[in-house]
């Protein structure tokens, strides 16, 4: 708490060395010298900014656009079109960066404090360029005057470029010289450690080189040689990469509630009287279904499970399933329709009962919205004259499903930007596109350990054991509810199979690293999630489709932009129609659908139609809830009976998984 409110301390003073002017245009016009003040007391403060503002944004939008988690109330597409974001961006954090940065050039006593300005900056640009495109660089936060007017809009390769150019010259920079002793953050909040104090410069170089990497790895379909370039530089000395859990990105909320508690604590815990599933951010199904399918321990660490939020005596969504059992102890008077003639005929040693049955589920993922697209329907159930519901439909409470991880969001939490597992990834994909297959598989095996040992747990090797997981195979995941996905992992065969294990693994290791998550489902188009239904609801977003919608491509530029930096505005326009795989002229071209240069085009797009429009009729089936706990009553009862110890069956079963029968279906010879 001590930390973090040391940190704060400092925002307020860098808030006093700027002006009132909101609008990034404004700010480019003050004439006025802003400060003058080194990075001990100016650069914490753009580090809790940034992760407030990384936090803002997950919440928003990105936790949804990534599918890692559901935040019910945003999940109907939006367009953004003031200039909140924009001006936390530049004004927040890049002025403070950019006039450090000029202050530090060129001085070889301040080398280690530019290089670590430089890191940030580079992050936060690279951030600005994955979220819109084309923005501001070169010109940003310039002095206008009498002959400028215009602030340039940067291309998306000019800007990945100057943040490779600027991470390497950061990487080259940093030194532990005798001679400049005190060339450092004396209060750094990203690697001082524990006690808020001096910054550990080879952690820092580790970092710089390490999100030099991931951006190289980011523009390889801007361009291959550029990717090629900075990852094959980097990966000459691989000791200077992110090598150990110490050594991730770890930013650090406090505990004090009114002072330096996490965005996400403020936002959705604090001072909240009622629950509600609609803005405590949930499992989403669809990243659910690969730790379902592949029996990932994972699950634990990164959400609840269902219920565990509820007040004592909330009943638990509970999932209806069949069962087979054994007849013959069910064959009485009270519970056998066809009693007696049972008992005459002799059989009874060989019928089965075919039971509908309910009980709980451990984790149970929240929907999108909707569950259904327009002009879609539940399919009737066969001989009867009612449909089917929707099987996470069917709450009790808003507690029953399986919320994000307390570790995620409470008011102390640590927040990961690049963690060990990232590095491993990275380089695997690196030699998988450069190098050598034999050292990619080796760091995708060490990709797995390292996000089994972030969260302290074991079954790594049976979990890389898998089909799917296992280098070089394939593996049949879990379809969603209504099998419009399956959690399939094509494995085996040449590179772009072998790319495909490693892009979902860094997917699901990266779990709430928002950002990461939604870059490198556009880059790749790996995981292909499908589109959200939007069950002809309305929205303001140009360009919208009622039935169904791929999530969000980029945010839309501020309105006031177009008044008051107009031509560089429309020329940022054509910097994303020039590189674009994807265009949507709607709004003028400013439009959240149109895919950023980095990205791939969604090869899902020219099928959507065909797949997602006009009337379907959806047979829901939960694969990864069938049969959970046994396909038999029998083995259902032995499951029930280990999980809690009691020797009754009907008390185990209550206990165990809320279990009720609910109808014999029929009774049969096999």
């Amino acid at each position: 708490m001590r930390k973090i409110a040391y940190i704060l301390s400092f925002i307020f003073l860098g808030a006093a060395f700027q002006s009132c002017t909101k609008n990034f245009e404004e700010t480019n016009r003050n004439n006025n010298k802003v400060y003058s003040v080194d990075a001990n007391d100016i650069f914490a403060g753009t580090v809790v900014r940034t992760m407030k503002l990384i936090q803002e944004l997950n919440f928003n939008k990105l936790m949804n656009f990534s599918r890692y988690a559901v935040v019910g109330f945003a999940t109907n597409p939006s367009q953004d079109i003031g200039d909140n974001y924009f001006s936390q961006f530049y004004v927040g954090i890049l002025r403070d960066l950019l006039k450090l940065e000029k202050d530090y050039a060129g001085k070889p006593e301040y080398a280690n404090r530019l290089a670590i300005v430089k890191t940030w900056k580079s992050y936060v640009f690279y951030m600005m360029a994955s979220i819109y495109g084309s923005v501001p660089m070169s010109d940003a936060l310039s002095v206008a005057g009498e002959n400028k007017i215009n602030f340039k809009y940067d291309s998306e390769q000019e800007i990945y470029t100057q943040v490779l150019n600027d991470l390497k010259n950061a990487g080259d920079l940093y030194s532990s010289s005798a001679t400049y002793p005190n060339d450092l953050i004396q209060r750094d909040p990203v690697f001082g450690g524990a006690t808020f104090g001096k910054s550990n410069l080879v952690k820092w170089q580790k970092f710089t080189n390490t999100l030099r990497l991931n951006v190289a790895m980011h523009v390889q379909n801007i361009s291959m040689d550029l990717a090629r370039e900075h990852a094959t530089a980097v990966m000459n000395d691989d000791s200077k990469l992110i090598s150990s859990l110490d050594e991730m990105v770890k930013l650090q909320w406090g505990s004090d509630e009114s002072l330096s508690a996490s965005y996400y604590y403020t936002r959705f815990i604090k001072n909240v009287t009622t629950f509600s599933e609609m803005t405590y951010p949930a499992l989403g199904e669809y990243f659910s279904t690969y730790l379902f399918s592949y029996n990932d321990p994972r699950i634990g660490a990164y959400a609840m499970k269902a219920n565990v939020m509820a007040p004592a005596g909330t009943r638990p969504m509970l999932y209806s399933d069949t069962l087979t059992r054994a007849h013959l102890k069910f064959c009485t008077l009270k519970d056998c329709p066809t009693f007696a003639a049972h008992q005459a005929d002799g059989k009874n040693a060989s019928r089965v009962d075919s039971i509908l049955v309910e009980y709980a589920m451990p984790y149970v993922p929240l929907p999108e919205l909707n569950s259904l697209a327009a002009g879609w329907e539940w399919a009737f159930v066969p001989g009867q004259t009612y449909r089917y519901n929707d099987p996470l439909g069917s709450k009790n409470s808003p507690y029953n499903f399986s919320f994000v991880h307390t570790d995620f969001v409470k008011e102390n939490a640590s927040m990961v930007l690049l963690n060990w597992a990232d590095t491993y990834f990275l380089k695997a994909e690196a030699e998988m596109l450069f190098g050598s297959e034999g050292k990619a598989q080796l760091y995708y095996e060490q990709g797995v350990k390292a996000s089994f040992a972030q969260y302290n747990l074991g079954g790594v090797d049976n979990y890389l054991a898998q089909n799917g997981i296992k280098w070089n195979t394939d593996g049949k995941g879990f379809a969603d509810r209504r099998l419009l996905y399956r959690a399939s992992i094509r494995g085996k065969g040449g590179r772009d199979n072998h790319l495909e294990q490693i892009y979902k693994q860094r997917y699901i290791a990266d779990y709430l690293n928002c950002l990461e998550g939604w870059n490198l489902e556009r880059r790749t188009r790996a995981l292909r999630f499908p589109p959200f239904l939007a069950n002809g609801g309305s929205s303001d977003v140009e360009g919208y489709n009622s039935v169904y919608n791929y999530w969000t491509e980029r945010f839309v530029y501020p309105i006031v932009e177009q008044s008051k930096n107009t031509e560089s505005y429309y020329n940022g326009i054509e910097n994303l129609k020039a590189v674009s795989p994807y265009y949507r002229g709607d709004r003028w071209g400013d439009n959240v659908y149109t895919s950023l240069g980095f990205a791939k085009l969604n090869p899902d797009l020219i099928f959507a139609e065909r797949i997602y429009g006009g009337n379907k009729i959806i047979k829901p089936n939960c694969e990864y809830f069938n049969k959970k706990y046994g396909k038999t009553y029998e083995e259902v009862v032995a499951t029930a009976k280990s999980m809690t110890g009691e020797t009754d069956e009907n008390i185990a079963l209550t206990k165990a998984f809320s279990y009720n029968f609910r109808s014999l279906l029929k009774t049969y010879i096999p």
